[in-house]
């Protein structure tokens, strides 16, 4: 069996909606895929049950028929959620007992796009080896799955509750504290978000200024959401918020915007919580998993404050594994995918961001004040597109160019290239302290990738 996924990157399978492997026929055969990996009956012999949620997309509506259809002929009743953020798909599976769940997003990609993503019925997402497996029933490589017939077919039902059930667990994770008089801007970015962040802030009191928040299928992560920190921060001035809030089209993620109309990126938010969490002692074995994209900044405020930092391979499930394995309940990724353990089996864009507002209320500081507690390295990033992936080993020039900048940093910098996992882009960051030296050696790596496969 082969160690390499051919379809799944590093969260999900996405690609351009109605192109391969986006399309109904490879929806349907992942679903009965799926259903053979993850499907298991209950202890008292009852179908595999697996709720299936989605984004605003208008290609989600055909996505999802095609996976019923394969997980129904699988055997599995499906339950659907309708159009709720990742999280709320994750939290319903762990709460009903389901077996799996799946989301039908594409995150913050275009609305062109699209993806499908697992849950288990813990609510945690599959590691490698589990999408392989799915991926090796796809390819016909071991058993197909099951084809039950007569009464054995899945059902289908709707839950028509799913959005109040969400909104109430976020709610409670604020522990009783209210956000009465604090003006917050959101985002919704046209997305799943549109039909739940609002109302937890206003059940928690919070005066909030709703934008972007008018899916028509069409506008979701159109100028806006968290991957658009400018428009967030023009929402802020505009509305003379405390806080802004973006999310993207699933809402896994946040952007935080400060009530000086300046954002914030998921370090800060996680410096801001570790430090709470530290203070308070409720930061399980002091330690806080990041990705190997987080800023060592994190590292030196968190060690100052006599915890420590633990790095991840990029992708907030191998934060979300480091995370379970070592029993964590603070982890994230620079891009905004924050998990607060304690709430949320995966990242969740309104948990972190009550979290980081609760913070606010508990201390009477304002966020341009809280963020001052990482101090950041300096860092020179290029996001470059290619034509194609070769291993990065084999990019000699920039690999010959990469080992003196790592050799001159020595203890105070590093180098990190990967590719993206869903787009054709690779990653380029140097971290240091000369800022000048790290734009320079950045345009210097960079001109030697695209030379050889820009």
């Amino acid at each position: 069996m082969s160690d390499k996924r051919q379809f799944f990157g590093t969260d999900g399978v996405r690609a351009v909606a109605n192109r391969h492997p986006m399309t109904p026929e490879f929806v349907l055969r992942l679903g009965q895929a799926a259903a053979a990996v993850l499907g298991n009956r209950s202890e008292g012999g009852e179908r595999p049950r697996c709720i299936i949620g989605r984004d605003t997309r208008a290609s989600g509506e055909m996505l999802e028929a095609a996976l019923i259809a394969g997980l129904n002929s699988a055997g599995v009743d499906v339950v659907l959620a309708g159009m709720v953020p990742t999280p709320t798909v994750a939290m319903l599976s762990a709460q009903t007992g389901a077996s799996f769940g799946v989301v039908v997003s594409a995150s913050h990609n275009p609305f062109q796009d699209n993806g499908i993503k697992f849950v288990h019925g813990n609510g945690r997402k599959l590691n490698d080896k589990t999408e392989i497996a799915i991926e090796q029933i796809v390819l016909g490589n071991t058993q197909e799955a099951a084809r039950p017939e007569g009464r054995n077919i899945g059902r289908v039902s709707r839950m028509t509750d799913a959005v109040e059930r969400y909104v109430a667990h976020a709610v409670a994770s604020m522990g009783g504290t209210r956000l009465d008089g604090m003006r917050v801007a959101l985002d919704n970015a046209h997305g799943a978000a549109a039909y739940t962040s609002a109302l937890a802030l206003e059940q928690l009191g919070a005066d909030v200024q709703v934008f972007h928040s008018e899916p028509d299928g069409f506008n979701i992560n159109e100028e806006c959401g968290c991957t658009h920190s400018e428009e967030l921060e023009r929402l802020v001035r505009q509305s003379q918020a405390q806080a802004g809030i973006a999310h993207d089209g699933d809402a896994d993620r946040i952007a935080l915007c400060d009530e000086e109309a300046i954002a914030l990126d998921g370090d800060e938010l996680m410096a801001i919580a570790a430090e709470s969490m530290l203070r308070k002692g409720t930061l399980k074995q002091n330690t806080l998993a990041v990705t190997i994209m987080s800023n060592y900044g994190l590292d030196d405020l968190v060690s100052r404050r006599g915890g420590r930092v633990i790095r991840t391979n990029v992708g907030d499930r191998y934060v979300l594994e480091e995370m379970h394995s070592r029993d964590l309940n603070l982890g994230g990724e620079q891009s905004g995918h924050i998990i607060f353990g304690d709430w949320a089996t995966t990242g969740d864009g309104l948990i972190a961001g009550l979290q980081v507002l609760k913070i606010m209320k508990e201390t009477g500081e304002p966020l341009s004040q809280l963020r001052k507690c990482l101090k950041k390295f300096p860092q020179a990033a290029r996001n470059l597109r290619v034509r194609s992936k070769p291993p990065i080993t084999e990019l000699a020039d920039a690999q010959k160019i990469i080992k003196e900048t790592e050799k001159k940093l020595g203890d105070y910098g590093r180098v990190l290239l990967r590719y993206s996992g869903t787009e054709s882009l690779i990653r380029l960051l140097i971290e240091g302290r000369d800022v000048e030296y790290l734009e320079a050696q950045a345009d210097k790596i960079a001109s030697a990738i695209l030379a050889q496969i820009g």
